[in-house]
């Protein structure tokens, strides 16, 4: 009686034949299924692939669109464009498939004007859910081993490299302090889910009651002990 399927795996969509073969076999077995999956701006299949995806079950995919800012975006090497966003954004829509949209503060290069632009970006696309990251230093990543070369402040426990806990420390940047990021990630999520625009598009999507769980969703604020 499974019904409700992650696959995390964010390379999922580059195999055309991996994914259409899964699909095919979905569509032929008829099962009604809810699939969240992950993708890449520069990984989203075609119109019609996006269709069967939709006719298999593929409810969500989950972009990330990471930066609004293009030199922030080249500097960790991201190689989509973001004149490609829009485009991607209205064929997974078209195809009735829901976004979640994944985005990152504190990129090296990210300072408050391109952290806004990006912040600006997700109001702008108002997809139906939003993870809203600060960049982390995960010990091996290559931004771990830059932030050693500048020798950039680090978590000193595990835990400091929680998205979500009270000791939470994400990554300085050129221009901030882990604690701007921080303090930034925070105040834009709340932002963007206490917009009327989304909020509004939420119930029309999902009906008052998923609003209601939204809103007092947002009514909890996380506790940090560095901002």
């Amino acid at each position: 009686d499974v019904r409700n399927l992650r696959i995390a795996d964010e390379m999922f969509v580059l195999n055309r034949r991996h994914v259409e073969a899964i699909a095919d076999l979905i569509i032929q077995r008829k099962y009604d299924l809810n699939i969240w999956a992950y993708a890449r701006v520069d990984s989203i299949p075609d119109q019609s692939m996006l269709e069967k995806l939709a006719m298999a079950g593929f409810k969500w995919l989950c972009i990330g669109i990471e930066s609004a800012n293009q030199s922030v975006l080249d500097d960790v090497d991201k190689s989509y464009k973001k004149s490609d966003l829009f485009n991607v954004i209205h064929q997974v829509r078209n195809a009735g498939i829901k976004i979640l949209g994944n985005y990152i503060f504190g990129l090296p290069k990210d300072d408050i004007s391109s952290m806004q632009q990006t912040l600006n970006l997700a109001i702008e696309l108002n997809c139906e859910f939003a993870n809203f990251y600060s960049a982390m230093a995960y010990p091996g990543s290559e931004l771990y081993n830059l932030a050693l070369e500048k020798g950039w402040e680090l978590p000193e426990k595990w835990s400091g490299y929680s998205q979500h806990s009270v000791d939470t420390l994400p990554l300085p940047t050129e221009y901030l302090s882990g604690s701007d990021v921080l303090n930034f990630r925070d105040q834009a999520w709340q932002r963007y889910f206490t917009g009327r625009a989304y909020l509004d598009m939420i119930e029309k999507r999902f009906g008052l009651s998923t609003r209601e769980e939204v809103q007092n969703m947002a009514s909890h604020k996380l506790d940090r002990i560095n901002i």
